[in-house]
Order: structure tokens, then sequence, then C-alpha cells
């Protein structure tokens, strides 16, 4: 794939010269509809169209439900717990005008009560809920990330006024000690989005907070919350620094793979891994294409890398032989902390190129248009390319008399939904846009947030020139060296003829990973067939992934496939709950040897991991059919401990979970055999 290629063939320095490049630019929060240009509008995808249905459901029990601010699409998020209430993130769906915190008592889990909301500030969503003991207080932690329409023109650089999301930026800290009467302890905190955070206290009772930059390239920030009304920021990190101290973090040559195609920081989770009176705190992070890295914060104000961990190659569930990556959210699991489970996310289930002139370049699909691809709305586009600028609401010469059907389109100048726009009202069947000769763009994957009619796909730049015919480009001399390269042609000018289409490459699953400083050995598979592995440190020992995650049928109308986020069951620190958007909630546990690959009809693809428990909701929950859930917590309740799940669409559930029947058909305890 030449795109991935590309990349893994800079040197570590100019790479991170490239990255840095962008990332400022990023910063000043300008975007012609680029989902990296606010990395974390990744979660931007349309609604899903169907649910997968609920089939078998066993281990989870559901105790009890609160609608919250009523059924509605899209509208919740993470959720926590603390001393009985659950607080609830929103999301922006459909225009960012509903956002805010629910808390709901649960108390009574059966019967949990909605007590309040903290609204958001306008334009503005809450992504992320955490709730923590700071001294004398319960402190509510919330992120903050704007939402609202894009004000400028869109130019992310070279000219214009650029543009930005409205909305407000950082973190707001809240007294919840009395959590129907939350009290203001610090707003805004910050002067960028956040993503995602995570807090911790030391035995000498300080308390600081992990923070996930959502725009810079060092994007991992650490404050000190000791005093919540007087936070401050005390480091600033990320892969930017370590690029530079520690090179090996890209000599696996996976920091840009798949569709959408970025080495940022999504989540973060922290550990005390001294099991005695002593402190050990560690942090994992989930870096996208990066990986799994770890880190010693023992000294906040100097963290260490530990490790980071490498997709296995070719992917051992779909085949692939470049992984997608997407790490989007870890626990430290297993006794002592000997694993990690970490999950992948991954939206773009169907891979998707350009072939012209007997080549295949890697593409990505723009958001809200017709798909490509087996099952989507068009299964493939053939036809003539030609060369139409920038595209920028200029009247173009109508298709028809260009005799071509596929718009080629440069970026810059405008949004790429005014671009899509006007070769749909020229007439275009399809446009296909490549990257610009400016710094951070050029060879750069980029997924399009985009409304039009007609497909839309995005391409590096020296992709774009191949697609025209035009030759000798060279990639290596954009952007400094743009000039020694071919000029564009004029517009209207034809290129190759080209195939517009995708193949299904799967959803996003789970990881297990070897998180002890010496190698381990595990079984792959049982009786007289199987094998001993070992793994290294951070090296990858189990997986699962629900069969519908393989399922090509599947790869549209079914709804959002992929894992989301995940916790480990404190009694069993082997096993995990995740919640997994329309594959319901999951609790899925370690059991070596385990290795099945759906062949059988057992539901699954997995190595060493085996589900114990699943839920989708059925049709005996009327409107709240067919789920989408988001956020997983657990917590405790009266000396019980209960599962939390929200879903994006019906709010807050309340499970149990009991699976204990080794004579069930889906066992839950551990079988004698596979």
């Amino acid at each position: 794939m030449a795109l991935f290629h590309a990349w893994r063939s800079l040197a570590v320095i100019a790479l991170s010269t490239t990255l840095t490049t962008h990332t400022l630019a990023d910063q000043e929060f300008e975007s012609d509809g680029a989902k990296a240009d606010n990395k974390h509008l990744l979660h931007d995808t349309p609604l899903p169209d169907g649910h997968v249905p609920a089939n078998v459901n066993y281990g989870f029990n559901v105790v009890g439900r609160d609608t919250l601010g009523g059924i509605s699409s899209g509208l919740y998020t993470d959720v926590w717990a603390h001393d009985g209430y659950a607080y609830i993130g929103t999301f922006q769906e459909p225009d960012c005008t509903r956002s805010g915190v629910y808390i709901s008592d649960i108390h009574d889990p059966a019967n949990p009560v909605t007590i309040g909301m903290i609204k958001s500030p306008p334009q503005t969503r809450i992504n992320d809920v955490k709730v923590t003991r700071i001294g004398d207080r319960d402190v509510l932690i919330h992120s903050l990330e704007p939402c609202g329409p894009l004000v400028g023109n869109g130019l992310a650089r070279g000219g214009g006024n650029g543009g930005h999301q409205q909305g407000q930026l950082g973190i707001s800290l809240w007294d919840v000690s009395d959590p129907a009467k939350p009290q203001a302890l610090k707003q805004n905190f910050l002067d960028f989005p956040v993503h995602n955070t995570f807090a911790w206290t030391t035995a000498g009772g300080q308390t600081y907070l992990l923070i996930v930059d959502d725009v810079a390239l060092n994007d991992l920030k650490i404050a000190d919350i000791t005093k919540p009304q007087s936070p401050k920021l005390i480091t600033t990190t990320g892969i930017e620094s370590w690029l530079a101290t520690n090179p090996e973090i890209a000599s696996d040559g996976q920091l840009f793979m798949g569709s959408f195609a970025a080495p940022l920081l999504h989540d973060i989770w922290v550990n005390d891994m001294d099991p005695g009176p002593g402190e050990n705190w560690q942090a994992v992070l989930s870096y996208w294409d990066a990986g799994f890295i770890t880190l010693d914060i023992n000294d906040p104000y100097n963290p260490i890398l530990l490790g980071d961990s490498t997709y296995p190659e070719p992917d051992p569930v779909h085949g692939l032989s470049t992984p997608e990556g997407n790490a989007h959210a870890a626990v430290f699991a297993g006794p002592g902390f000997d694993k990690i489970y970490g999950g992948d996310e991954d939206f773009d289930s169907l891979f998707s190129a350009v072939t012209a002139g007997g080549e295949r370049y890697p593409a990505s699909q723009g958001s809200d248009v017709p798909q490509i691809g087996p099952g989507a709305d068009i299964p493939e586009v053939v036809g003539q390319t030609a060369f139409v600028g920038q595209a920028c609401g200029d009247n173009l010469a109508p298709a028809a008399d260009v005799g071509a059907g596929i718009a080629l389109i440069e970026r810059g100048g405008c949004p790429f939904t005014l671009k899509a726009q006007t070769v749909e009202a020229a007439g275009y069947s399809a446009g296909i846009v490549f990257n610009s000769a400016v710094p951070g763009n050029c060879e750069a994957s980029v997924s399009m947030l985009v409304e039009a009619g007609i497909p839309m796909l995005f391409v590096p730049r020296s992709s774009g020139f191949a697609i025209l015919g035009i030759d000798g480009y060279d990639p290596a001399l954009c952007p400094d060296g743009e000039g020694s390269n071919p000029a564009l042609p004029a517009p209207a000018s034809l290129g190759l003829v080209a195939t517009l289409g995708a193949v299904f490459d799967g959803w996003g699953y789970l990881h297990a990973l070897n998180n002890t400083a010496s190698q381990v050995t595990v079984q792959r598979g049982m009786g007289p067939d199987a094998q001993s592995v070992t793994v290294d440190y951070l090296g990858e020992m189990g997986y699962y992934a629900p069969a519908e995650t393989t399922d090509p049928a599947l790869a549209t109308g079914a709804g959002d496939l992929t894992m989301h986020n995940l916790e480990i069951d404190p009694t069993n620190p082997n096993r995990t709950f995740i919640s997994w958007y329309s594959l319901g909630m999951r609790a899925v546990e370690w059991r070596e040897g385990h290795l099945h690959d759906n062949s059988k009809g057992e539901g699954v693809v997995s190595w060493n991991m085996h589900e114990v428990g699943r839920f989708i909701a059925g049709e005996d929950y009327g409107d709240a059919e067919g789920s989408n859930f988001w956020g997983v917590h657990v917590t405790d309740v009266n000396g019980e401990q209960y599962i939390l799940g929200t879903d994006r669409n019906t709010g807050l559930w309340i499970f149990q979970w009991t699976c204990e029947d080794a004579n069930d058909v889906l066992y839950c305890n551990g079988p004698a055999g596979p």
C-alpha cells in the first residue's frame, strides 16, 4: 500500500517534523472538514443504520434502567459512578444543543432516578466524565469539546480566514458532594479541546490528572488538581517528544495505518501496580496506530515511557497484511496486572481504493455521502476522471461536456462539502479529493466530514497525480520541493479511467497483551495440536472478536459493530466487561488455550479469550430494541456489584453478571475442553 510505505520510509526526524508542522496548524483549530483537524471527530459518524438481532443473551441480567433525557438518537456517551450516583456524558447529535452531564441516583438499582443535569456551555459537548474524592470533596471532572458549526471559510492554510468550531475548551471541575446541588469549582481549565481524562491520588494526598489534548502532537498533559478550584498544568509530553527520546517507538513502522491513519492519543488508564503498602503508578495509553503505550508516572513531572505494542502482521482476525491499528481504550488486567486488555475502534469496515492504470491506491470515504462497497449504497463506480481544480463553488464545465464522470479535486480553498456539492451540481457521479502541497498534508490520509449526494473519496497527493496519469511525481519533494514536481494540468483535463471500490476488512476487536517485564509462554489451542507461543513485553497473547465483526454481509446495515470501551471485573481481574456499540454488552475472560475461528458456529473468533456474557436489547424492550452501547462502568451499590452501560440512544442500563452454569452450551465456568 503506497500510502503506508511512503510514511514508513521517512526517517524519524523527518516524521517528527512533518507531524509537528501539521499539529501547529491544528492548534489554531483550523478545518476544512477533515476529521484529523480535530482528531477526535473520528467519533462523528452518521448514526448506524440498523442493529444486530439479540440472538442469545446470557450472563447479563437487566436490573434497572433510567432513560435520563428520554430515548433520543445519539445522545448519551460515557458513564461513571460514585457513592450510589451515576454520571452520564452526552454527544452532540444532531445539532449540539442538548449536551451536558446527567446525574442518576442508583441507590435502588432497580429504580434509578435522574436527579439533575449539568448543562454544558453552548455549542460544547461533554464526552468524558469521572468522579473522584479529593480531600473532603467528591469532584466531578468532565471534558469540553466544541461541537458547533464551523466559523470561517474552512481553508486550513494558505490564505482565507481558516475556520473553527464554535464551543468551549478544556475541562471543568464540580463539587458533587451533594449530587443534587453541584457547585462549580473551576470552569474551562485549559485552552484546548479535551477528549478523555483520568485522575489518581498518591499516598501523600496529591491528586493528578492525565488529560488527552485533542489537537496537539504532544497530546498528553498532566495537571495537579489537589486544589480542584485552582488546578495547575505541570507536564506536556507525547509522541513528538518520544520520537526524539525513544525512537524505537517508530521502528515497527506502525504510526500510520488503515482508513484513519494517525498516531493520536485517544484514551488513558492509571493503576497503582504495587499490591503492598508501596506505590508504583503506571498508565496505559491507547495511541491509535502507534498502539498501546505504557508509562511510569510515579513522578508526574517526568513520566517515563516503558514500552509500546506492535500489532501482529498479518492481522490474526481479519487477515490484513497491514493491520488497521486504531488503539482506542485499554485497562490493566489479570492477577498482579500481568496483562493489558485493549480494544480497537474501527468504524471503517470497508477498505476503499481507487484503481487506475492497473494500480490500486488506498482511499477513505467521506462521512455523509453515499457509500461504495459490498452491501453499501453503490457497489462500485467506474468512469473517466477529469481534473476540476479546487472546485470551490465555481461554475465548472458540465461533466457531459468534459466527457468525464469522476471529478479529481485538489484539497484547499474551501470545505469538502462545498467541493462535493460543486462537482455534483456540474453533473459528476463521484469525486476524489487529493491532498494539497502544504506542510503536514502531502501524503497524509484524511477522513472527510462532507455532505453531498454523490460518493466522495480522499487520497494522498501522489495518488491524485497518478490517477491523473501524470508520471514523475516524487512525494519526497512535497512540500518544500514541490516546484520540482510536475505541474497540475488545466481544469477539465482528462485523467485515467478509474474504478472506485471497496472490500470488507472487518471491525475493531479486543486484544490481550503481556504486561510482565519478561517473556511469557502461552498455549495456542488444546490437545495434541496445541502450540506453545513465546510472547514479549506488550506482545499479543490473545484476542476476541464476535463473529459478526468478520462477516462481510454486515459491512453495512447492522450498525457500528466495532468494540468501544471496557472495564475489569474487580472480583476476577481476568474478566472484562465491554460496551460494543450495536453488538451490545459483552463479558469476556482469559481462558488459556482456547482457540476459535467460528468454523463450528461458535459465534466468535478468539484465542485465549472466552466470551462469558452477552446482551443485546430485543423486541421485548419496545422502543429500546437494538443496542448501541457506548459506555461501561463497574460499581458497588449497597455491597453488591453492578455493571453500568450507557446506550447512545436509550440511556442508562444497570446489569448484574451471573453466569456459572457449566452445562450451558455457552458455559461460563472453566471448561475441561475447548
